[in-house]
């Protein structure tokens, strides 16, 4: 080393020590590996600008100390000239701003690894742009040096540079957006792979035309555009980027939209529609082309593609004739969109044909039943699970919404004819009216005596077991098995029926086999007019079944008795081994088709069926091992006369075998041991249900049964029909039935769990519905009411719906403790055409309202001032700080604004009257509401109530609660737009032990096609004793997380009810009792706000209210209209 290169390295390292010691130390660490591998004037150029570095700033020592730790590793990826560079870049950096030439530095080693040579330059540069000069624009500048080594794993450089440009943009506006992106940019493009330089232009674009929406599309491209297929969302990114060029258009709409379109398309699909909407795009509004992309997949329920591209292009042609209306054309809101469609489309839709299909139910019932969509009670999660299927639970037929499985709407209008007709055959025929007792016509009836057989083999076991165990849990001292000991009356008959079979899931589907059959033949000889369509669609059902030789043994057979059910007498094949068992099965389908068969020959002959088949095992068979079986119907049915009363005793042991727990119990003889082994012998499979028939649907007649029987637990109708009495079920009897049926496939619990959460939701919305359907209950509000003497004591809650509140008494000065009992209801389904009528007749004052809360979205951006960056100057502070330059003080720094997203966190529970008095014509309001005049007496008070009601119903003119239904359809379709949680509720009621609560729309429930229906019901009831009603609607807003609750009370008078508000103190007596409840929802942190149509209102409100908002409406029907506006007021 010469002299001059040795005294240079001394004078740098002298220098350095006058910095903190990690300086010194990095240098000599890394001159020390670079000896060698640089020329002496190379390594001498790189120490002294290391030391120029640290010189710059009083801060730069971190920079050189960085440059000195990444030199060795940066050195073995450069030559030495550019390397030289790279230490010069460093520099330039450093003079800028030390922590730009730190974080540089620092990210070099690993970004360098990834980045050509040349493009370093270039790297630094684009980093660097994001410097101007401020402590925020410098943190981003060094977060995109220190996160470009992450983003090189998943972008060219090109693309890296892009994304700079694009920081930079947004970096205009807001730098905490700009980091925002920057960090979801990082975790957001490996995931899109070759599409991330597509979302990059994507999102220069959205920066420059309407740059508040970056953060919201980055948040939902995190989720929506990660999951799309890769193959469409290239294409897809594309069409974003067009329409986001024009302005109005909100690209994280599009994209979740689109995600949730195409995912709802066939894959060979999705390429078109994204090319259909590009054309929409190319030549029409951006509103078209999104509401193309969203409704696109609902009209493909009803037409084919060629279909929808026929509709798309019908669309176009309006689109050039009159631009304005295809945005609705589009949307499917337009009669030509409808006539167009309706033209195409071969489907039939429910909500077309529900009337129809209603009425002709009732009329083959000879019942009061009501149709909904199968999903309506699949959303009840109370054991139905299949929202296409066709099925009944013994009072309502559930169909799909749309049929469309035929070219015609013709056939599909048969079919939906055809599984209407079964599943109403199932209520007609009796399929949910099986009694234990009653004797079969065809069969010689073996129940009871399984039923004797099956206990006393139980006792065999459970002495066996007490033999070689202590006793347990579940025997008692005696050593019986103490499950066994059950009352026959507690047990619905089906599941008693259930309990005689070993394997659940195979009785099942043999007895749904069986019945199914039944009930078809049942159905084709009392209405010969339909033979014809259900020979049609049974034909279909057979060629859609699967291969039978595919299928195991027992499964085999068990598809073979369906194939006969569906009519298929020839070509007829069953496993080789098994063929006498399959003529027998054979036989009792066919017996199911005769006239006199009961729902207890099915399940007789299930009895004789699962005998013969739990003794085949579940094997894999060849195609060689099957062979076709002839048919012959007489054959069979004199084998059947003569060989009945043998096989008896044979069904009845193998019953008693079945029910022995095997090895390990009791001494076997070698002779059954051999034949176990025997028989374990093999590849035996776990059984598994057979695939179902679609046009028979979802059958489920131990649930059924159970509901059916909810509704006439009082017994007199069971006496009647030989199905004897029987209680009501224990919460434990019922959850035991729900564990033991196999027509509820739920997971078992874990982890010591008793049952798994699923089952326990279940559990608990069947035993709703249970009480939803008692008539008890439903005596409740429309039958005569219980009496509870004003003057008597606290009530007690003896249900899972009812809820007791305390009253305030204002002349004692304290509450009256558990003194009211709120029943809580869901209300019942009507119509949706209330519903539909209102939004055709408001249809301009609900535009109007929608625009003004469709504004309360830029609201939500709040305007924050004095920040130190921001989107604009801020007027008064920049003038303090000019006016503190000229007398020279330091200005502040904070001298601008912007506007903060903040978010909606609103609750809202509404509160109606369903009062006797909103019967009254809106002509009829004039008059004093305070004329209650309800008698005391219950009888009395309910010959008034009539006479009130009818006399309201007399009228031709709109009603009270006409007007209110209208606010609520209204409020609904509003409130949807902002994306509150809100609910709806009625009150009514009569005295203290009956203040009905019905719930229209819980907060928690989403809005659903049931809603509409809902409303329709909403009717004049009773009385109004508002204080409970109010107290129960604040338990549920204080349940709510939302930071803003509000109560909204509208009512048509003062509160009022028995023993409540009579003339004098007891007038007062509710308002004040109000009045407090109004209080204790303000101390929740509840906002109450009054609506009243009573003109004499401002009388009591004005001590009922005090301190709390309320408006006394002139005029009945502003009401829908007044309300928007007031919700909108109060919660923004």
């Amino acid at each position: 080393m010469t002299q001059p290169s040795e005294q240079i390295r001394m004078n740098v390292r002298t220098e350095l020590g006058s910095f903190p010691s990690p300086v010194q130390a990095n240098y000599d660490r890394a001159r020390e590996a670079l000896t060698g591998r640089l020329a002496d004037d190379k390594l001498d150029d790189w120490a002294q600008m290391g030391l120029t570095i640290s010189k710059r700033t009083v801060r730069s020592w971190e920079a050189g100390a960085e440059l000195f730790n990444a030199s060795p590793r940066v050195q073995r990826h450069l030559p030495a000239g550019q390397f030289i560079s790279w230490v010069r870049i460093g520099d330039q950096l450093c003079t800028a701003s030390p922590s730009l030439a730190v974080a540089f530095f620092r990210a070099s080693p690993e970004a360098i690894e990834r980045l050509r040579p040349r493009y370093i330059g270039d790297w630094a540069q684009s980093c660097r742009s994001l410097y101007r000069g401020t402590w925020k624009s410098s943190a981003l500048a060094c977060k995109l040096f220190e996160a470009t080594p992450q983003l090189l794993q998943s972008l060219s450089f090109d693309e890296l540079r892009r994304f700079a440009e694009f920081l930079e943009e947004v970096s205009h506006r807001s730098y905490d957006m700009a980091g925002d992106a920057l960090d979801k940019g990082s975790d957001l493009f490996p995931k899109l792979g070759r599409d991330a330089g597509a979302f990059i232009g994507l999102s220069n674009t959205v920066a420059k035309n309407s740059w508040r929406h970056v953060q919201p599309m980055f948040d939902a491209a995190q989720y929506s555009l990660v999951e799309m297929p890769r193959e469409q969302r290239s294409s897809f990114i594309a069409l974003v980027n067009r329409l986001s060029t024009k302005k109005g258009v909100d690209p994280s709409r599009v994209i979740r939209d689109g995600a949730r379109a195409l995912s709802g398309v066939g894959h060979e699909w999705r390429d078109t529609l994204i090319d259909l909407t590009h054309r929409i795009a190319s030549e029409g509004s951006p509103e078209a082309s999104s509401a193309f992309l969203t409704t696109g997949p609902r009209v493909l329920e009803r037409v084919t593609f060629p279909q929808l591209i026929e509709w798309h292009g019908r669309g176009m042609q309006l689109n050039a004739e009159k631009p304005d209306a295809a945005e609705a054309y589009f949307k499917n809101e337009s009669a030509l969109s409808h006539e167009v469609l309706d033209a195409l489309s071969s489907s039939v839709e429910l909500d077309r044909v529900r009337e129809i299909i209603r009425m002709y139910c009732r009329m083959l019932a000879g019942q009061e039943i009501e149709v909904q969509a199968a999903q309506q009670l699949v959303d009840k999660n109370i054991g139905w699970f299949q929202g296409e299927l066709p099925t009944t639970e013994g009072t309502t037929i559930y169909l799909p919404k749309v049929i469309n499985r035929h070219p015609s709407k013709d056939r599909n209008f048969a079919f939906f004819k055809v599984i209407s007709t079964h599943q109403t055959g199932h209520i007609e025929f009796g399929s949910f009216r099986f009694s234990f007792e009653r004797p079969s016509t065809m069969f010689t009836d073996i129940r009871p005596e399984l039923t004797s057989a099956n206990g006393n083999a139980l006792e065999s076991v459970s002495n066996d077991i007490a033999e070689k165990e202590p006793a347990t849990d579940a025997t008692d001292s005696n050593g019986a098995v103490t499950e066994v000991q059950s009352d026959d009356h507690t047990t619905i008959p089906m599941s008693r029926f259930f309990d005689l079979f070993p394997d659940r899931k195979l009785s099942n589907d043999v007895f749904t086999i069986f019945e199914s059959t039944r009930v078809d033949a049942k159905v084709m000889g009392a209405y010969r007019g339909l033979a014809v369509s259900f020979q049609a669609v049974q034909e279909d059902a057979l060629g859609s079944r699967p291969d039978m030789t595919e299928l195991p043994a027992r499964e085999a057979l068990v598809e073979f008795m369906i194939r006969i059910s569906l009519g298929q007498n020839a070509n007829l094949i069953a496993p080789k081994r098994h063929m006498e068992v399959a003529r027998k099965l054979r036989r009792l389908v066919r017996l199911m088709q005769n006239e006199p068969a009961l729902v207890e020959d099915a399940a007789e002959a299930t009895i004789r069926a699962c005998a013969w088949l739990t003794e085949v095992k579940n094997e894999e068979l060849g195609e060689d091992e099957f062979d076709n079986l002839d048919d012959d119907e007489e054959d069979d049915e004199q084998d059947g006369d003569d060989e009945e009363e043998q096989d008896l005793q044979g069904i009845i042991q193998a019953f008693i075998e079945s029910m022995q727990p095997g090895e390990g119990y009791g001494e076997d003889d070698e002779e059954s041991g051999e034949e176990s082994e025997d028989f374990e012998t093999g590849d035996e499979q776990d059984y598994s249900s057979p695939q179902e028939v679609d046009y028979r649907g979802e059958f489920k007649p131990e649930l059924s049964q159970l509901l059916s029987q909810a509704q006439m637990m009082d017994g007199a109708e069971f006496a009647d029909d030989d199905m004897g009495e029987m209680t009501p079920l224990s919460q434990e009897q019922l959850e035991q039935m729900m564990k033991n049926s196999a027509e509820v496939d739920i997971q078992e619990g874990q982890d010591g769990e008793e049952m798994s959460s699923e089952l326990a939701e279940m559990l608990e919305n069947l035993l709703k519905e249970m009480q939803r359907r008692d008539p008890q209950a439903q005596s409740q509000s429309s039958g005569p009411m219980q009496h509870v003497d004003e003057d008597g004591g606290p009530l007690t809650a003896n249900g899972t719906d009812q809820f007791v509140y305390d009253e305030w008494d204002f002349r004692a000065n304290e509450y009256r403790p558990r003194w009211c009992m709120v029943h809580e209801k869901e209300m019942s389904s009507g119509d949706t055409g209330f519903y539909r009528d209102t939004l055709v007749e408001r249809a301009s004052l609900l535009t109007m309202i929608k625009k003004q809360f469709e504004l309360v979205m830029p609201e939500m951006y709040r305007k924050q001032k004095r920040l130190e960056d921001g989107e604009e100057l801020d007027f008064d502070p920049m003038l303090e700080a000019v006016i503190d330059l000229r007398v020279g003080a330091t200005p502040d720094e904070k001298i601008y604004w912007r506007r903060n997203k903040t978010e909606r966190s609103v609750a809202v529970a509404f509160l109606l009257d369903m009062s006797a008095s909103t019967a009254e014509a809106i002509e009829e309001a004039k008059r004093p509401n305070d004329d209650w005049g309800a008698p005391d007496d219950p009888v009395e008070y309910m010959v008034w109530l009539r006479s009130r009601r009818t006399e309201g119903l007399r009228k031709s003119y709109k009603r009270i609660v006409d007007v209110e239904k209208e606010g609520v359809v209204l409020l609904v379709n509003a409130l949807e737009t902002l994306g509150d949680d809100y609910g709806i509720y009625g009150f009514s009621g009569y005295g203290r032990e009956n203040v009905e609560f019905y719930v229209i729309k819980d907060l928690d429930e989403k809005f659903t096609e049931e809603i509409p229906r809902r409303i329709d019901r909403i009717a004049p009831l009773h009385a109004t004793r508002m204080g409970p009603s109010i107290r129960h609607a604040t338990k549920k807003l204080a349940d709510q997380d939302s930071r803003s609750r509000f109560l909204f009370l509208i009512s048509d008078g003062r509160p009022q009810d028995r023993g409540y508000s009579r003339e004098g103190v007891e007038k007062e007596y509710a308002v004040h009792d109000t009045r407090m409840a109004l209080m204790e929802a303000r101390r929740e942190g509840i906002v109450p706000f009054c609506l009243t149509v009573d003109k004499q209102g401002h009388d009591y409100l004005k001590v009922m209210m005090d301190d709390f908002n309320y408006e006394v409406l002139p005029d009945v029907s502003m009401l829908p209209q007044r309300l928007l506006m007031l919700y909108k007021r109060l919660t923004t």
